[in-house]
């Protein structure tokens, strides 16, 4: 029966070859026809919060109808249960921290004469496209001009169809960031040379129905300590066993870390082997007396991040 319909019974009496006809009372047969409409539609998302469900194609019925959401975990068949929270109207809209994919799907039912008949709507697939980002290896210390250790990975990143970006900065942690060319691996060796302190971090894609996902590693520093010796005064000629005249600053060492001194001498020229003096560990140095022509320059180190 698919539309309501009318019944009653005739009854015919005979008699005497006349027949008297009489009708019963009519009964009706209401048909309670329901659709479930069309919502709408799959998603997949970044994050974990779905947008609303509207309608697209609204539900019919021949009575009140009524409405609940349910939602599964396995699969658009199986699973389902109903959403307590504001399930219960014609649209939906999933709370933030979705982190599987779902499934839902609306029960219409149309309520007539105190007869439910229900009908299941389409099933929405909602895709969680989650990336997490990993960790990848810390700061580090060069000297200007030196070549970093390369970037390991200390923790995967995690997702589907996961591609890398290494970025870096040259201004801070905050960006601006720029692609770094051919560097599309999850680990990264910076070739060098480092002239000043440098940010990076990678950027990790999860790639899922045609959606991009990215996730971004906290970023790591490349600190490069400048270090530059000082001038100090200058050539001396004495006679034998005289004390020199004290070595004095004329430019003052400059680096970024805490500086460290080392007087050196040797009695054969500017480009032999040194000897550290012991103890002559100051800016400045006072020679004893001298017997012979002796050559004497500073070392100076700067100690940065230790």
């Amino acid at each position: 029966l698919l539309v309501t319909t009318y019944y009653r019974r005739k009854v015919t009496s005979t008699l005497n070859g006349k027949d008297c006809v009489d009708y019963s009372n009519c009964i009706t047969v209401y048909v309670n026809d329901v659709t479930a409409g069309t919502v709408g539609s799959d998603q997949t998302i970044c994050g974990n919060n779905p947008d609303a469900f509207t309608v697209i194609t609204p539900a019919t019925g021949s009575g009140v109808l009524s409405y609940q959401w349910q939602s599964s975990t396995t699969d658009c068949t199986n699973g389902f249960s109903n959403i307590a929270i504001n399930g219960t109207s014609a649209t939906y809209d999933a709370p933030p921290g979705l982190s599987v994919t779902t499934y839902y799907r609306r029960i219409t039912t149309s309520t007539l004469n105190g007869v439910p008949c229900s009908a299941t709507g389409n099933c929405i697939t909602v895709t969680a496209n989650s990336v997490t980002a990993g960790a990848i290896s810390g700061n580090r210390t060069v000297c200007s001009g030196g070549n970093p250790a390369a970037f390991t990975e200390t923790t995967a990143a995690t997702g589907t169809g996961l591609t890398y970006q290494w970025q870096y900065s040259l201004t801070s942690g905050a960006g601006p960031w720029t692609d770094i060319s051919g560097a599309t691996s999850a680990t990264y060796d910076e070739p060098g040379p480092i002239t000043q302190n440098t940010f990076y971090q990678r950027v990790v894609k999860a790639s899922v129905n045609g959606t991009d996902c990215f996730a971004y590693s906290g970023f790591v520093v490349v600190f490069v300590n400048n270090v530059t010796a000082s001038n100090v005064a200058g050539d001396q000629t004495l006679c034998s066993n005289i004390d020199p005249t004290a070595f004095s600053v004329l430019t003052p060492a400059s680096g970024n870390g805490a500086l460290t001194y080392q007087w050196q001498s040797n009695i054969i020229g500017c480009s032999s082997l040194w000897t550290n003096i012991a103890s002559a560990t100051s800016a400045t140095y006072n020679a004893p007396p001298i017997s012979q022509t002796t050559y004497f320059h500073t070392v100076i180190t700067s100690t940065l991040n230790t």
